[in-house]
C-alpha cells in the first residue's frame, strides 16, 4: 500500500477496474424565483442526460463535468444542435477526485427542464460544442418523474409537465412557439405508466424494517411485501438534497438481495425521511404507506457503480487538518468571529482536530493544498449558493473493504457568499453574537452547515437540525443537534481508530472551551433513536467521560445496569427484551447526573 503524504495530497487509484468518482450536491440555499431564472436565462431546453465526462479545468484548478444534453425541445434561446454541454462543479480525473457542496448532480438518463446561462469556465477539453452553466445550482433543473407527471427542483413540485409547467415556462419567455428537436412526449410516457399500474395491481409493499436508520454508513433496510418479481429493480428513497421533494435511486450495488417478497437494501447517502418506493423489473411503482426515519447521513464519494465510506487523517502533522483565512475575510472582524464560533461548535463538541493557522494572500479555490476560508469574488457563487465546500478525495486499494477501496480526505475549502444581488438583493448577513430577524441570513448558520460538510456529514430532512438542506432568512440554526452530533461522531471513530492508505490516523483535538462546569450536563448528552427498538445509542460530547448508565421502568424499578466506555463519546445498550413502554435512564458522570426519558416500542 502507498503512502499518502499531506506534501502532495494526491492518491493513486488502485482499482482494478477503471473508477469514476462522481459529486454529491448537498445544498444549503435560498429560493431563487422561477421568474427570476427565467428571464436571466440565456437558454432553456428540455432534454435527458446522455453521459457525463470530468475534466480538470485549463489552470490545473478544479475538476468539473461537462454532461452531454439531448435536447428535446427548446423553450428559449437558439436551436444549437441536438446536443448541448452543461458544466457541473466535481468530479473524477485520474488519481483526484472532488465533492463539490452544493452544486448540482446530474445522473445519466436524467430528464427534465434545464436552465441555463453562458459558460465562464476555461475547459479546453472535450468536445467544440457550446457549453453552459446551470443558473442558480441545483435550482437550475427542474427533473421530471414521469411516472406521477410531476417536476421539481429543490424548492418546487408542480404536478402536470405538459399542461401546467410548458406553459409557466411561455408566459415568462412571451413564445408559445416551442421548439421540438427530438420526438418526446411526456404526457404520453404518464399515460403508459398509469395502464401499466392498472393492469398490475397486486404489487405492494406490506412492511419495512427497521424503521430508523442512517444514510451513507451500510445500514440495512428489510422491504417486505408482493409482487417484486424475481429480477432486482430499484429501491427509491426521499432524496434529502431537494428536502425530500423527490426521490434518489439506491445503487444496484446497494440492493443486497431480492425476491419476489423481500428486498434488503442499503440506505444510500442522500436518502431522507419519507416514504420509499419499489420499482420492479417490468416497470411497476409501488410506495410504502410508513415512513422511514432517516437519523444522520453522510457524504459518501463514489462512482456509478459503488459508494464509500470516507474519513479524515493527519495532514498537517499536527494529527489533523490546519485552516487559513484570505486576508479580506481574516480583515471582517465579524465574519471573523461568526466563522470561528462555528468552528468552535465542531471542535469542541466532536473533537475533530482542526485549527484555524496564519492568514493567506490566495484568494481562489484551488487544488492548492491550503484549506482555505474566503468570501466569492463578484458572482463566483450561483444565485441562491449561501456558502460552498469543495472537498478533495483520495483513494487506496483495499480488497476487504465494500468496493475494494478506502477512501480519505485530503483537503477541505469553504466560500462564502459576499454579498447579496439580483433577487436576492434584500437580504443580508447577520454576523452576530445577535440573531438573524427579517431579511437577515445567519452567517453563524451558514458557516456551522458547510463546516458540517467538512466533517463529511451529508442532509438529512428535519428542519430543527444543522444538517437540513436549505435555511430561510431569519432563521437560526447554529447548535448541533442530536442527529449532527451522532453522524459526526461515528465519522470521529473512524478517524481516530482507523488509519487507512498508509496515512496517519487524526487525533481528537483538546477543546477546553465546552465543559460540564459551564453548561449542564443533559445538554451534553443526547439520547436515540427514540422511540427505541432493538438499541439505544448514548452520544456525548468528546470531553464528557461517561461512567454509567442505570435504565428504570415508569415504577422505579431498575432493570438495566451498564458501564460505559469513558474512551468512547458512543455507547450503546440493547433493550430489545424490553416491553414496550416508557423508562428512564440515568447517566452518571463523577459526581453529577442526568435523567431522560425514552419510549421502547
Amino acid at each position: 500500500m502507498k503512502k499518502i503524504t499531506p506534501s502532495t495530497m494526491l492518491l493513486a487509484l488502485f482499482l482494478t477496474v477503471a473508477m469514476t468518482f462522481t459529486s454529491l450536491a448537498q445544498e444549503l440555499m435560498v429560493e431563487v424565483p422561477f421568474s427570476t431564472q427565467v428571464q436571466s436565462s440565456s437558454q432553456i431546453i428540455e432534454g435527458k442526460v446522455i453521459s457525463k465526462t470530468s475534466f480538470w479545468d485549463d489552470n490545473h484548478h478544479n475538476i468539473y463535468t461537462i454532461n452531454t444534453i439531448e435536447i428535446y425541445k427548446v423553450f428559449k434561446g437558439q436551436v444549437l444542435a441536438e446536443t448541448l454541454e452543461l458544466i457541473t462543479p466535481g468530479g473524477s480525473v485520474d488519481n483526484d477526485s472532488e465533492v463539490v457542496t452544493p452544486s448540482l448532480s446530474l445522473n445519466i438518463g436524467d430528464i427534465g427542464v434545464f436552465i441555463l446561462h453562458n459558460n465562464d469556465i476555461q475547459i479546453s477539453n472535450g468536445t467544440s460544442q457550446n457549453k453552459f452553466k446551470p443558473f442558480a445550482s441545483s435550482q437550475g433543473f427542474y427533473k421530471y418523474d414521469l411516472s406521477s407527471n410531476t417536476v421539481f427542483n429543490p424548492f418546487v413540485n408542480k404536478q402536470g409537465i405538459t399542461n401546467t409547467f410548458y406553459n409557466d415556462i411561455t408566459a415568462l419567455t412571451n413564445n408559445s412557439n416551442i421548439t421540438e428537436v427530438s420526438d418526446f412526449d411526456a404526457q404520453d410516457i404518464y399515460n403508459t405508466n398509469i395502464a401499466n399500474r392498472s393492469v398490475a395491481g397486486s404489487e405492494q409493499i406490506t412492511s419495512f424494517s427497521p424503521t430508523t436508520l442512517n444514510g451513507g454508513v451500510r445500514d440495512l433496510l428489510t422491504i417486505n411485501g408482493v409482487g417484486f418479481g424475481a429480477t432486482q429493480g430499484t429501491v427509491n428513497f426521499r432524496d434529502a438534497n431537494f428536502g425530500g421533494s423527490q426521490y434518489f435511486t439506491a445503487l444496484d450495488t446497494q440492493v443486497i438481495s431480492w425476491n419476489d417478497t423481500q428486498i434488503v437494501v442499503e440506505v444510500p447517502s442522500r436518502a431522507g425521511t419519507g416514504d420509499i418506493q419499489v420499482v420492479t423489473s417490468t416497470s411497476i411503482t409501488v410506495t410504502s404507506s410508513g415512513t422511514l426515519t432517516v437519523f444522520y447521513s453522510q457524504i459518501n464519494p463514489g462512482n456509478t457503480t459503488n459508494a464509500f465510506t470516507s474519513q479524515h487523517f493527519d495532514v498537517d502533522g499536527n494529527g489533523g487538518y490546519t485552516w487559513q483565512m484570505e486576508t479580506g475575510f481574516d480583515a471582517n472582524a465579524a465574519a471573523n468571529a461568526s466563522f470561528v464560533r462555528a468552528f468552535d461548535t465542531w471542535v469542541c463538541t466532536t473533537g475533530i482536530n482542526w485549527e484555524i493557522g496564519a492568514v493567506t494572500t490566495v484568494d481562489e479555490i484551488a487544488a492548492d493544498n491550503i484549506n482555505i476560508i474566503r468570501f466569492d469574488i463578484g458572482t463566483e457563487l450561483p444565485e441562491g449558493v449561501l456558502g460552498r465546500c469543495t472537498s478533495r478525495f483520495g483513494s487506496c486499494s483495499n480488497p476487504s473493504s465494500p468496493g475494494g477501496v478506502d477512501v480519505v480526505v485530503t483537503e477541505l475549502d469553504i466560500v462564502f457568499n459576499d454579498v447579496f444581488t439580483g433577487s436576492l438583493a434584500v437580504l443580508s448577513w447577520e454576523f452576530g453574537p445577535g440573531t438573524a430577524t427579517g431579511f437577515e441570513v445567519d452567517f453563524e448558520s451558514v458557516a456551522v452547515h458547510e463546516l458540517g460538510h467538512g466533517h463529511q456529514l451529508a442532509h438529512i430532512i428535519n428542519t430543527g437540525e444543522v444538517m437540513h438542506f436549505s435555511i430561510a432568512n431569519g432563521q437560526n440554526s447554529r447548535d448541533l443537534g442530536s442527529s449532527d452530533l451522532a453522524g459526526a461522531n461515528d465519522i470521529m471513530i473512524r478517524n481516530i481508530n482507523s488509519p487507512v492508505c498508509g496515512t496517519g490516523a487524526m487525533t481528537a483535538s483538546l477543546c477546553s472551551t465546552l465543559g460540564v462546569d459551564e453548561v449542564s450536563l443533559s445538554d451534553n448528552i443526547s439520547i436515540y433513536p427514540n422511540p427505541a427498538k432493538n438499541n439505544l445509542n448514548i452520544l456525548a460530547t468528546s470531553n464528557l467521560q461517561l461512567e454509567l448508565a442505570t435504565i428504570f421502568d415508569v415504577r422505579g424499578r431498575q432493570v438495566i445496569t451498564k458501564d460505559l466506555n469513558s474512551s468512547n463519546s458512543l455507547n450503546t445498550i440493547d433493550v430489545s427484551q424490553l416491553q414496550a413502554g416508557v423508562y428512564f435512564i440515568k447517566i452518571d458522570l463523577d459526581t453529577i447526573s442526568t435523567t431522560k426519558k425514552f419510549i421502547v416500542e
